[in-house]
């Protein structure tokens, strides 16, 4: 099939086009692709992070708790009027939040490590599932010794109630400092985020410049093609037309196809090889004729001899 040069010419532009619009929507693509990498992360981060504050918050209103109850029962030991209950009542509900806080914190680590979008957050992920697990063992000895003591509160016991404060303090130990862990292990886990989100960055900025490379690369082939089959065929047509102009009528073009300017090529050649004909016949009536007049010459010349 032959295609005319405005079709050849129409064609390349088209295919510039068409690259152009699909490197367009491309990076368009991949800036949204950052930027749902970058959200995600974030969002997962910043919902962990709730948690951990909220449980660090709790952590430090049970110890309040625990010994406003103590010094309510010593006031009352020492004949002064307070109340424990409230303070107590008020424990066991911050220590239901703390034991909810963990569970949603071990469930999120869980969830978040199938979204992982590398190994080392995925590790993360599960260390902080297994730490979250250890400091919830932590809290529930703490919790129970708590218990303890608050049932040696409700029973006045005085001497009971000192005795569980360094079992509580030496059980507090590992729990506090679990949710300090936990805190380490995201800040670590959000810095690893940062690093894979600009990683994603940096990918899709070089598939960016690689199509834009292949765009400039196809620009390229569609001039050359352009030159090929447009441009060059012209100037070799110009050049002809010029020969013939200045009266050499030897050349020839000799085009091959079946577009315009093959054609004008041969439409030349035909005309070019009719002027030659044309010549070789005037050529021809001129050598007749001057081969007359000599003649004619001649016989005069005798005659008037």
């Amino acid at each position: 099939m032959t295609f005319s040069i405005g079709r050849r010419i129409l064609l390349g532009f088209v295919a510039v086009t068409v690259v152009i619009v699909a490197l367009g929507f491309y990076a368009l693509e991949q800036i949204g692709a950052v930027r749902d990498t970058t959200d995600a992360i974030v969002r997962r981060d910043m919902s962990v992070l709730r948690q951990l504050d909220d449980l660090g918050n709790q952590a430090r209103d049970l110890g309040l708790l625990r010994r406003n109850a103590v010094i309510a029962l010593l006031s009352q030991a020492q004949g002064r009027p307070a109340r424990t209950d409230d303070n107590v009542a008020a424990w066991r509900r911050t220590a239901a939040q703390v034991e909810s806080a963990l569970a949603t914190t071990m469930q999120l680590a869980g969830e978040y490590r199938t979204l992982s979008i590398s190994a080392q957050r995925n590790a993360v992920w599960d260390r902080i599932a297994a730490a979250a697990a250890e400091v919830q063992r932590s809290f529930r000895d703490v919790r129970t010794a708590s218990e303890a003591q608050f049932a040696a509160i409700a029973q006045q016991d005085v001497a009971g109630v000192e005795a569980r404060n360094d079992e509580i303090s030496r059980l507090q130990a590992p729990f506090l400092g679990g949710i300090t862990n936990l805190r380490t292990l995201l800040d670590g886990g959000m810095a690893l985020g940062q690093r894979a989100a600009h990683e994603v960055y940096e990918r899709s900025r070089l598939s960016i410049y690689l199509t834009l490379a292949a765009a400039v690369l196809l620009a390229m082939l569609v001039t050359w093609m352009i030159r090929r089959a447009v441009v060059h065929p012209l100037e070799t047509v110009m050049a002809f037309v010029e020969q013939v102009g200045s009266g050499d009528l030897s050349g020839k073009l000799d085009m091959r196809g079946g577009d315009e300017i093959a054609r004008l090529g041969r439409t030349l050649d035909a005309m070019v090889d009719g002027l030659s004909d044309l010549a070789r016949t005037n050529r021809a009536a001129t050598a007749d004729l001057n081969a007359a007049a000599a003649e004619i010459r001649a016989s005069a010349q005798q005659q008037a001899a």
